[in-house]
């Protein structure tokens, strides 16, 4: 069964990023260390398609499956490179299919969410960066409405357990791991 591993930074007051074509260039030296060992573990890397085209470089020898809404079926750009729309195809189906066993999500917020929504984050690492943005992206954004669609949905109430915890410097860059 596959193993599906969020890895996320955060900053004090929880945002990923400040706006849409924001890079990660804010995280730690150390953070960015300890993700590419992770990575070099995992089978294959997902992410949205905004955050993709922030870290296309780094990325580009990996295999990935972007999120991309203007998907209609799975489009293969690259022999490592898949593109896929989440909501019209059957997702455990196609990562059973491609042989992944160790899967890692790299975000955005919309992707985190729709794993989480999803019961499919066995695993979340989390760091938590010491700065404030202010305003920004959270980690998790709270599903959309639908065109015409009225009244709340509920994003539910998903438990975690801390399972470690690691300074990662001397600045207060903190590595959380949390277990489902």
């Amino acid at each position: 069964m596959p193993k599906y591993i969020a890895i996320a930074a955060i900053t004090i007051d929880g945002k990923i990023a400040k706006g849409l074509n924001h890079m990660s260039d804010w995280t730690s030296k150390e953070d960015k260390l300890f993700m590419r060992a992770l990575l070099s573990k995992c089978d294959v890397v997902i992410i949205g398609n905004n955050t993709y085209k922030t870290a296309i470089k780094p990325l580009s020898k990996r295999n990935c499956i972007v999120f991309s809404k203007s998907a209609g079926r799975p489009v293969r750009k690259s022999a490592n490179l898949l593109y896929v729309n989440p909501k019209k195809i059957n997702f455990k189906s196609l990562i059973t299919k491609l042989g992944y066993k160790k899967i890692a999500i790299l975000g955005g917020a919309q992707t985190y969410s729709w794993f989480l929504e999803n019961n499919l984050i066995d695993e979340l690492y989390l760091t938590i960066e010491p700065i404030i943005f202010g305003t920004g992206i959270n980690l998790f954004a709270p599903p959309r409405l639908a065109p015409g669609e009225t009244g709340n949905k509920k994003f539910g109430d998903f438990k975690f357990k801390l399972v470690e915890i690691k300074k990662l410097n001397k600045t207060g860059s903190v590595l959380l791991r949390y277990k489902k």
